[in-house]
């Protein structure tokens, strides 16, 4: 009788650290499933800024604008490459660059498909990647590494050279998840 109380016990134990190491698991891949979410969300905020970009000219992308949340020159950046201005509690006006429209608010708006908002919230910011606001030149703009074969009816001049341009977005999260993302571009 001791024996099979002991071997009981020994059962008790076993059971109740294999229903620890499930909920550890189970909690670990609500944490990966929730990190996706957070980066499929971001799609949303790359689109708007994206779109803004490609509905300006060239004359107006020269010099910075708080409308389109866009700086024209490199944004000071953290060592790991995220621009200061969206770091903080709420950046809503991305430390004075740009304006609430850099803000999408997903905690309202049900998801494509569910009846749940995803409680999302996204704070994007463009830069240019020039060392100075104006012209783009290959000395004060990065550049795509790329270059055209092609020719103009004109002997083969080159086409005007376009610079790099930098989204970065910060994603808040549901239980205090924060995320950020970078894409590149030319226009």
């Amino acid at each position: 009788m001791v024996i099979a109380l002991i071997t009981l016990a020994l059962m008790m134990i076993g059971a109740v650290a294999a229903l620890r190491s499930m909920n550890a698991t189970l909690s670990g891949a609500g944490n990966i499933g929730m990190k996706r979410d957070m980066s499929n969300q971001v799609e949303v905020a790359l689109r708007k800024a994206m779109a803004s970009l490609t509905g300006a000219t060239s004359a107006t992308l020269s010099n910075s604008s708080t409308a389109m949340n866009y700086s024209a020159t490199i944004l000071p950046t953290t060592p790991e490459g995220i621009p200061t201005v969206l770091l903080g509690t709420s950046p809503t006006t991305v430390g004075g660059l740009g304006v609430a429209t850099n803000v999408v608010d997903l905690t309202t708006a049900p998801a494509a498909g569910t009846g749940s908002p995803p409680q999302v919230t996204m704070y994007y910011v463009i830069d240019r990647l020039c060392k100075n606001a104006g012209v783009v030149d290959t000395t004060n703009c990065l550049t795509p590494t790329t270059v055209s074969t092609g020719t103009d009816s004109k002997g083969g001049v080159p086409p005007p050279t376009k610079p790099v341009y930098r989204v970065s977005v910060r994603v808040d999260g549901p239980r205090g998840s924060q995320s950020f993302y970078q894409a590149t571009l030319t226009n």
